[in-house]
């Protein structure tokens, strides 16, 4: 027999992947797995680009019923499974790092359920973040967290990845808003976490355990979903800066004044003319622009749009306001196709999603914009302000110099975070593409017992070491 050695000491038989297909077939049908040359390719592939090992195998789950059968199955054999939403991941964390994987496709499961009278939306793990949202709005409720990707990102991921998003500022992320959620384990048990309440307690936050998990812990199927009202009225700020320590100095003002928008967005001059170069987009140019949401009653909401006005002119902004909706989506054009622009106009993008106190953002600005300047590479800087989230670098792939620059620039940019006691991540997760920043943030802030706790929770819960391997540190 073929053997291949792979993550944690894990040892996967050409014979042992072979009879779990087999097996995995007869008790959910030929038609749920995918095993051609070009589904695995897609597979291969998330929002990362970088990571491109193929599975040897997909299952495309419809029920909780085909993830316990694989689990069971995949445990039994000590294969390897690699659970999956949409692929939006960004470092890699739906793709495998190893040969010989089962990809767990779970977009078919994409059940949603909203009950007004007890505040929550349930929805299965394959459906999206959009969807979700979209369907409490038919009632006057939405669902705050908002990934960039949410017309694909599914719940399922948002949670595995605790993914956030532009109303991150005021509303948090994924984690802020679970009521209870269902995990099949290694071996098929299922485990029914938390109670759709808002108060209970009992034992420990297990909810916390799987949050952010990445996959590596078990397969999320379902959630419970806190929802929240839409607000009466939501007004856009605009704020244009001649240099970006003082687009800085005015979120650290609107926040120190005790505002806080439900959108809080900066950007620099780089991404500003990528978005004006690439999508021709007629959006106004400086060094630096702010743009921040006010939402709530309306007669509080101007009363605030005043004040937050106030705080970015006397940091030497210029400021427009307007809560007319295409108006407001013509002052959000340049944050809305930042992204597309920046993959666009480079054809590599380590995309960083670092994360620093308030109190640090001015140091942190200075610190980038000096990185930029030593590298010679271009790195665009936007992202949350409002939580101290920031974003990217670009390279040229073919250019084997601007690769090497654009790692360091990613590794340098990682240690500025955690040396001002941030975190390396804010939403995007560890994947494969920062297990080194990683290890590193746990020695600096977190402490060697830290491993060896979350090291003897994953090998009780999954002792074959099956569930995505070669992701965080496992």
């Amino acid at each position: 027999y073929c053997t291949i050695y792979v993550c944690g000491g894990l040892v996967v038989l050409a014979s042992s992947l072979s009879d779990a297909l087999t097996e995995i077939r007869r008790k959910i049908g030929n038609e749920k797995i995918l095993t051609g040359p070009e589904d695995l390719y897609a597979y291969s592939l998330d929002a990362s680009t970088e990571h491109k090992t193929p599975p040897s195998a997909v299952v495309r789950a419809y029920s909780e019923d085909d993830v316990r059968v694989v689990l069971e199955v995949a445990n039994k054999r000590k294969v390897p499974v690699v659970p999956r939403g949409s692929g939006t991941s960004l470092t890699g964390a739906s793709v495998p790092a190893v040969p010989n994987s089962i990809l767990l496709d779970l977009s078919p499961m994409n059940g949603i359920e909203v009950c007004i009278e007890d505040g929550y939306v349930m929805a299965e793990a394959g459906a999206t973040v959009l969807q979700v949202d979209q369907e409490c709005r038919k009632y006057g409720f939405f669902f705050p967290p908002d990934p960039a990707s949410s017309r694909i990102a599914t719940i399922g991921g948002a949670l595995a990845e605790n993914a956030g998003g532009l109303r991150g500022a005021k509303f948090g992320v994924m984690k802020n808003w679970v009521l209870a959620m269902e995990v099949i384990v290694p071996g098929g048990k299922k485990i029914r976490i938390g109670e759709p309440v808002y108060k209970w307690r009992w034992g420990p936050d297990l909810l916390s355990l799987f949050i952010g998990s990445e996959g590596t812990l078990g397969v999320i199927t379902r959630a419970w979903l806190k929802i929240h009202p839409l607000p009466e009225k939501v007004v856009r700020v605009l704020g244009l800066f001649d240099r970006i320590e003082n687009a800085g100095k005015a979120i650290s003002e609107i926040r120190r004044r005790g505002y806080v928008p439900m959108i809080l967005e900066l950007l620099d001059r780089e991404t500003i003319e990528i978005v004006r170069e690439v999508l021709g987009y007629d959006v106004p140019l400086g060094e630096a622009m702010v743009i921040a949401d006010i939402d709530g009653p309306e007669e509080a909401v101007w009363r605030i749009v005043k004040e937050v006005r106030k705080a970015m002119e006397e940091s030497g902004g210029e400021t427009t306001a307007s809560d007319d909706p295409e108006e407001m989506e013509q002052l959000y054009l340049a944050r809305q196709g930042a992204y597309a622009a920046v993959t666009r106009a480079y054809p590599g993008v380590l995309l960083e999603d670092i994360t620093v106190p308030l109190s640090k953002l001015m140091i942190a600005l200075r610190e980038l914009d000096k990185l930029r300047k030593e590298y010679g590479l271009r790195m665009p800087i936007f992202g949350h302000a409002g939580d101290g989230n920031l974003h990217p670098i670009c390279f040229d792939p073919e250019d084997p110099e601007q690769v090497r620059k654009a790692r360091e620039m990613f590794l340098k940019t990682g240690k500025l975070a955690i040396e001002l006691g941030g975190a390396i991540s804010g939403e995007h997760g560890i994947g494969i593409s920062k297990k080194d920043l990683f290890l590193e943030e746990i020695k600096a802030v977190r402490g060697e017992g830290y491993i060896e706790l979350v090291t003897r929770i994953k090998e009780l819960l999954d002792p074959n070491g099956i569930m995505n391997p070669g992701k965080l540190w496992f």
